[in-house]
């Protein structure tokens, strides 16, 4: 961000992998196109993915927001080749345990520090790992 408003920036490709529309047209492979940074509307949409109650895991609400927030195109086409709007109702169709989850991890790694810097944490840990120092309860006196 370089001023007041989010900046009219080019967005950002995600390398998809092979083509995998039909004919192959893409020898390149396919790709995704991402926001370059979440407007006012899309930070939210990532903070309350995070915050809300929810039986869904965190990881997956956290990816729908990022998802839906972040993709602006993408170079899929459907059966008679035509292009494939990156609508919300098409992002949402998107499979899981291929592209869903290459753009997730992609949109995370651009958007984490921007959407956890408001809220005091960091995209890394928010609790240094390994062994914590020793307790300060104080020990029982051997009289009792």
């Amino acid at each position: 961000m370089t001023g007041w408003f989010v900046t009219e920036q080019e967005p950002l490709p995600v390398a998809m992998g092979d083509c995998l529309c039909p004919g192959k047209p893409h020898p390149d492979g396919d790709t995704v196109w991402l926001r370059a940074e979440l407007d006012y509307a899309g930070g939210l949409q990532v903070i309350a993915a995070m915050t809300q109650e929810s039986d869904e895991p965190m990881v997956a609400r956290l990816s729908k927001a990022y998802l839906l927030a972040g993709i602006v195109r993408w170079t899929f086409l459907d059966e008679a080749g035509a292009a494939v709007p990156a609508t919300p109702a098409n992002i949402s169709r998107l499979a899981w345990n291929g592209p869903a989850m290459v753009i997730a991890n992609a949109a995370a790694d651009l958007y984490g520090e921007a959407v956890l810097a408001p809220l005091g944490v960091t995209a890394s840990a928010s609790s240094p790992s390994g062994p914590s120092d020793a307790s300060t309860s104080p020990s029982p006196s051997s009289g009792d």
